[in-house]
């Protein structure tokens, strides 16, 4: 018996992505539905409104060798990990590379200054942006850089946004800001302000909000500890200040990281002593961007023994966290349990993305 074409679609768009792209294969009709923008649109939203669809993907360097190694869970129980295989770009081109993501199930793979890829790990699409032809600050050095990664619901449009720091021949750090369109595939200049300089180091400083809006963890001009937001619709920045209890551990104050994660649609401060044997970990989140005194304290978390540093958000409020060792492990406040994931790295190097399955080709 032939079912309706809209029965199949609605059965299509609860499938996983892996699943799709084998059944491109069937005939003319699924191959064109599963291209088709509607599906793709109405396939993500299904899966992500579920749970057990989410994924971890878990990028790292191998101690012995260097090698770097990213890897993608199938399921949502870390049974088993799948290594993605990668063109020679990526080891020609690129050193260390930080995971930029997830916006609509795409992933942006940065190197050094324009070095750029946007990746879909669900169907193995990849797209090598073209390199920036925008003129630098004469007579300045690239001395780095930082990225972020969004949608512009405006204009369906994904877009990558390019933090160069500049030194000017004065011995000035300047930024200077381009912003890449998926849709025109080019690189243009933003004649806009930073409102404040992005503080990063060893540790997880950027995240995607809402798809539409990047963050940073950031220092204003009255060296105030900040987020810097950019909203990739109207692309504009915006500051939004921290309390001013958050480093206070006991009745002292005490040198503190902060890291800022996503977790079910919320912004997510973790705060924790990194030179502490037994580390103490404060979560808090945030209602609204731009807004004083929207800052709640969810949590405190500890002591944990052999921690170094948290890098996320499972599904249920677990923490994942990189342990004294180099290895990924995750942590239960529920039951109080640590469960180790099997993948072991270069200590400080590495980088988890919770990802969301997705159909939306990069091409």
């Amino acid at each position: 018996m032939n079912l309706p074409e809209d029965v199949i679609f609605e059965i299509l768009t609860r499938l996983p992505a892996a699943s799709l792209i084998r059944f491109k294969c069937v005939c003319r009709f699924w191959y064109s539905l599963i291209k088709n923008p509607n599906f793709i649109s109405k396939h993500f939203h299904n899966l992500s409104s579920k749970k057990n669809y989410l994924r971890l993907l878990i990028s790292r360097r191998g101690n012995i060798t260097n090698k770097r190694i990213l890897s993608l869970s199938i399921n949502d129980t870390f049974d088993v990990f799948i290594n993605q295989d990668f063109p020679a770009y990526f080891n020609d081109k690129f050193g260390h590379v930080r995971l930029i993501g997830p916006c609509n199930g795409i992933v942006c793979l940065c190197g050094y200054p324009d070095n750029i890829v946007l990746w879909n790990p669900s169907i193995r699409n990849y797209k090598i942006l073209p390199q920036s032809q925008i003129q630098r600050l004469v007579g300045s050095t690239v001395r780095g850089s930082d990225f972020g990664l969004g949608f512009d619901s405006k204009k369906n449009d994904h877009k990558v946004i390019q933090i160069l720091f500049c030194l000017s021949i004065d011995r000035v750090v300047v930024y200077q800001i381009e912003i890449y369109s998926l849709n025109e595939n080019s690189w243009r200049k933003y004649k806009g302000i930073v409102p404040a300089k992005i503080k990063y180091g060893n540790t997880s400083w950027s995240m995607v909000y809402k798809n539409e809006t990047f963050c940073w963890y950031a220092q204003d001009g009255d060296n105030h500890e900040v987020i810097l937001s950019f909203n990739m619709s109207d692309e504009t920045f915006q500051n939004t200040t921290l309390p001013s209890c958050i480093g206070i551990f006991g009745e002292q104050e005490i040198r503190s990281v902060w890291v800022i994660v996503p977790f079910k649609e919320s912004i997510t401060l973790i705060v924790y002593c990194l030179k502490e044997v037994e580390k103490y970990i404060d979560i808090w989140v945030i209602s609204e961007l731009g807004v004083k005194n929207c800052w709640k304290k969810l949590q405190r978390i500890g002591p944990l023994l052999r921690v170094e540093r948290p890098l996320g958000f499972w599904k249920n409020g677990e923490l994942i966290l990189e342990n004294s060792s180099g290895e990924l492990v995750i942590y239960d406040p529920s039951n109080q349990q640590v469960k180790t994931l099997g993948f072991y790295g270069k200590r400080g190097r590495l980088e988890i993305v919770i990802y969301k399955e997705s159909l939306i080709s990069v091409n």
